[in-house]
């Protein structure tokens, strides 16, 4: 597969820079959500070391959520990781859906990014693709290095917080994801060349995963809204409608 970033004549540290200074949209979100979920682990009874480390080792927001409330549930440890690797499984899909634009990059490149991906990074990678610009390692690297290391901090910084912020509505930090995630559909949007496609698929995925809850679990609407939409586009762009 051949592509063409803009940026392609740019030395490697200019392309990792580049990286540095797309991934903005996701350090900013990373900021609030991670303070918050330094204070949600300190109130689950995790140590501000046991937080860092689990940020550093674990680094998947939603799966560090669900842990803290197991943790603090007592939930068996059996459970606890079950729960976390099918919570996590998806990223091994956000890994296979990149592969075809790294096939010349030696096995440790690939396997470093696919570690780092989140769904942030996935889909701030994947608003490029679309465009054919390619995914260069250095700019990858860029924004994945640079917001693991903004999440890390921010969520060391929360559990130092610990309990002074025991109200995460009154600070909005509890809007934060559902904040982030608009703003990244937004630039993906923006940046689709076949913008009518997208926003096709973002109303799919909207009213099944606002409707589906009227007859099932958030969980398995927002995973049916997910497939079809999936499904929706693959059928889309593969009319080139």
């Amino acid at each position: 597969m051949t592509v063409e970033h803009p940026n392609s004549q740019l030395h490697p540290t200019g392309q990792f820079l580049a990286g540095v200074r797309d991934s903005l949209p996701v350090v900013l979100g990373y900021l609030a959500i991670g303070m918050a979920f330094g204070v949600v682990g300190r109130t689950a009874g995790l140590s501000i070391l046991e937080v860092f480390l689990l940020s550093v080792i674990l680094y998947a927001g939603s799966a560090q959520f669900i842990f803290a409330s197991m943790v603090a549930s007592a939930v068996a440890p059996v459970a606890v990781v079950l729960t976390i690797f099918l919570v996590n499984i998806r990223h091994s899909l956000y890994s296979a859906a990149l592969s075809p634009y790294l096939r010349e990059q030696p096995l440790w490149k690939n396997a470093l990014i696919g570690a780092e991906l989140t769904d942030e990074t996935f889909a701030l990678a994947t608003s490029h693709l679309v465009k054919g610009r390619a995914a260069d390692p250095a700019w990858l690297f860029g924004i994945n290095l640079t917001s693991q290391i903004t999440w890390v901090a921010a969520t060391t910084l929360g559990a130092l917080l610990g309990q002074a912020v025991s109200n995460l509505s009154a600070l909005g930090l509890d809007f934060a994801l559902a904040a982030m995630f608009a703003a990244l559909l937004v630039l993906q949007m923006a940046n689709h060349p076949r913008m009518r496609n997208a926003v096709i698929v973002a109303l799919v995925a909207a009213f099944l995963a606002v409707g589906g809850t009227l007859l099932l679990s958030a969980s398995w609407a927002i995973l049916l809204a997910a497939v079809a939409a999936a499904t929706t586009g693959a059928l889309l762009e593969g009319g080139k409608a």
